[in-house]
């Protein structure tokens, strides 16, 4: 679904394409998801991101690496960002800096949190005792799931909690998974970060700012996938900009259907983790294939549920 949303073809940086999932409770019941299409485009995150910075210079936009900002000043005419004496004007602010955002601090303080948390880290193939297909294991750390990501030349092993003090998966315990799941635990890049599932709880604009991606909590919280919700947001606020009247609530009023679809998704991911292991039991016996052709076909979790409803997506 993410990328039915972009204007150009990331097939050059495609490392695998899946139609087959492997998903388990605790790594027990393991069961096989496949579709007639794909559902999951792999990619090398810096690979992915090295192609949309391509995109956006071929398109005109200029790039400048800032240190950590210091102020945030707007008014009727546009906004200035401060930072170790310098500053930048701009008619409009568009802030993609990430869960902890420095952006939201600036206009909010403290007020609101990421939502969830995860930790990863990549493994050489040849350290590999199996090359696995790409799946999900439900329930190794409390209130989320691990996963394996083939990629080529190495496999993204990682943990998810889906909400903040439920649980703080570290090295070690990523190192078990590892271990348990793939053989080794010969781990490279390991880095832990938040991730911005909040969204429907806060306002995605203040003024001349519009908070997009994880700095305005648009990832999804049952799997905590982010790419989707952050390019929609971003063309969004896009849009808003370019039609030039009422910005602000105007954007906010594009993004409403993505934000209900995160305020339901919230009570979805809650019951989920709540009742495994029979969530999973439903989850391989009744919505296996429904769910599998939702993703293949592009659609949401919501869209998918309401098909399945008979309610059009």
């Amino acid at each position: 679904k993410a990328a039915r949303r972009l204007r150009y073809d990331i097939a050059p940086v495609v490392r695998e394409t899946v139609n087959h999932l492997q998903m388990s409770f605790c790594g027990r019941r393991r069961t096989d998801f496949r579709a007639e299409a794909p559902v999951v485009f792999m990619t090398h995150r810096p690979e992915l991101d090295q192609l949309a910075l391509d995109q956006a210079r071929a398109a005109g936009a200029a790039f400048r690496a800032v240190p950590a900002l210091r102020s945030l000043r707007q008014n009727e005419s546009g906004v200035t960002l401060g930072w170790e004496g310098l500053t930048v004007h701009g008619r409009w602010l568009v802030a993609a800096d990430g869960a902890h955002s420095s952006v939201r601090r600036l206009l909010f303080g403290a007020r609101g949190v990421p939502g969830a948390v995860a930790i990863e880290g990549l493994l050489p193939r040849h350290h590999c005792s199996d090359y696995p297909p790409a799946g999900f294991d439900f329930g190794v750390v409390s209130r989320g799931y691990g996963w394996v990501f083939p990629k080529g030349d190495h496999i993204n092993a990682g943990l998810y909690v889906s909400r903040q003090g439920a649980g703080h998966p570290g090295r070690e315990e990523l190192a078990r998974y590892a271990r348990r799941r793939l053989g080794s635990d010969r781990l490279e890049c390991i880095q832990g970060f938040p991730i911005g599932t909040m969204g429907h709880r806060h306002p995605p604009a203040c003024g001349r700012v519009l908070l997009v991606g994880d700095a305005a909590g648009l990832a999804e919280p049952l799997l905590g996938e982010g790419i989707y919700g952050a390019i929609l947001s971003g063309q969004k606020a896009a849009a808003a900009i370019v039609h030039g009247r009422e910005v602000a609530s105007r954007y906010e009023q594009a993004l409403g259907s993505w934000r209900e679809e995160l305020r339901r998704t919230h009570w979805l991911a809650g019951a989920w983790y709540h009742t495994l292991p029979v969530g999973f039991g439903v989850l391989k016996h009744g919505l296996r294939q429904p769910l599998m052709a939702g993703f293949a076909d592009g659609l949401t979790l919501g869209q998918s549920k309401r098909r399945m409803l008979g309610a059009g997506p």
